[in-house]
């Protein structure tokens, strides 16, 4: 295959995956769990193999500059900011009237528990966002549709599969909000990716963007 054939494969094999993984997840609670596991498993490995066995590439930890750092802090405050305040300011209209018996079925309800989830969200879940979605969905758009369309593309279906997860947890207005939010912060991720060369930039952003919504999360379970 040419470049363009191989890219446009890597993409048709991994973008269904965060899809199919949530629906089962949500809808087919017999084995859904495993299926979800699975999709997530492979949304890590298939990039790594992509890039080893068929773009014949090296691993490298996509280090970043000063500025690329900076450029991620100074994003962050904006980012959470608004997160916070939408929710402050709309909360009661984004919050399904079910949600925390939904938050409850997790398991998460504890606060070393939740803390432990917390922090795995938001470290760990967005670092592999960032990984899939900036690194490797973004750089082979990259290649198909140029850099702009590449940043578009790779943010509307970051957005898709959590369009399933906030329906499920929130009214349609938090689908509407949460999605335009999404879409937009995710824009900013693969911008600052495609400055900075780097996933770490985009993944300071996202962190303080998780907690944001993970210090929400907490709220609805407290009721405070």
């Amino acid at each position: 295959m040419n470049m363009k054939s191989r890219n446009l494969a890597a993409l048709v094999l991994i973008l269904p995956a965060p899809i199919i993984g949530v629906l089962c997840s949500f809808y087919l609670p017999e084995f859904g769990k495993a299926i979800w596991l699975f999709a997530k498993i492979w949304l890590v490995l298939l990039p790594v193999f992509w890039l080893l066995y068929v773009d014949k590439g090296r691993l490298s930890v996509s280090s970043s500059s000063t500025r690329g750092v900076l450029a991620g802090l100074l994003w962050s405050i904006p980012v959470s900011a608004i997160i916070l305040g939408t929710y402050w300011v709309a909360g009661d209209s984004l919050i399904d009237e079910n949600a925390k018996a939904k938050i409850d079925e997790l398991g998460i309800t504890s606060p070393w528990v939740f803390l432990l989830f917390a922090t795995a969200m938001s470290l760990g879940n967005s670092l592999m966002e960032e990984y899939v979605w900036r690194w490797f969905v973004f750089s082979k758009f990259k290649v198909l549709v140029g850099v702009h369309l590449a940043i578009a593309c790779s943010a509307f279906f970051f957005t898709l599969h959590h369009i399933v997860i906030m329906w499920n947890f929130g009214s349609l207005q938090l689908v509407l909000v949460g999605s335009l939010g999404l879409f937009f912060g995710a824009i900013i991720w693969g911008w600052l990716y495609n400055k900075y060369g780097s996933i770490w930039p985009g993944w300071i952003c996202h962190v303080a963007a998780d907690a944001a919504i993970m210090w929400v999360v907490w709220t609805i379970i407290t009721g405070n």
